[in-house]
């Protein structure tokens, strides 16, 4: 990463009607990806990549700022595929979502939580090892992605970060 490269932009208000995405996961995934997002994974018929967080899952998927503020997945912002990444490496996972569309809990997830993702590649964990909590939204990102999954979300008028190894 640059000094100049931008963390997603996560502090956009919510829209003016009611989120369409509830806090929990609902029974049977949207058909489809978010606009502009492709999905990399494969769970299920709907072949999407899926995070979960003891009983809450999010379906992931590719994408750029627009899929993210679509707020119906959360959003790959960078890095290789799950199961192939590699913290050591810098080859980081990135994983954001805005906090007024269900993913508030990515921001400070306790130390020791594990989360799953299911993928075409197979099943993986990862647990929690340190969060952080930056001043501002969507401010540079150099130094800020670390581990081999970074989830990303605004706390406040801040950006949160919990960082993940796999296990």
């Amino acid at each position: 990463m640059s000094p100049t490269t931008k963390l997603p932009d996560l502090s956009r208000t919510p829209p003016p009607s009611h989120s369409p995405r509830p806090g929990t996961t609902p029974a049977k995934p949207s058909p489809r990806p978010s606009a502009g997002a492709e999905t990399f994974g494969r769970r299920g018929p709907d072949a999407s990549t899926t995070l979960r967080i003891g009983s809450w899952s999010a379906r992931v998927v590719r994408g750029g700022q627009d899929a993210v503020d679509a707020c119906r997945d959360a959003v790959q912002w960078t890095g290789p595929d799950l199961g192939t990444e590699d913290g050591y490496a810098l080859r980081t996972v990135v994983v954001v979502g805005h906090d007024y569309c269900g993913f508030e809990r990515f921001a400070e997830l306790p130390v020791g939580t594990v989360v799953t993702a299911t993928t075409p590649r197979g099943t993986f964990e990862y647990r929690v090892y340190a969060h952080y909590v930056s001043p501002g939204r969507g401010t540079p990102s150099q130094g800020l992605y670390w581990g081999d999954l970074t989830l990303q979300s605004c706390v406040g008028p801040n950006t949160g970060f919990s960082y993940l190894m796999r296990v």
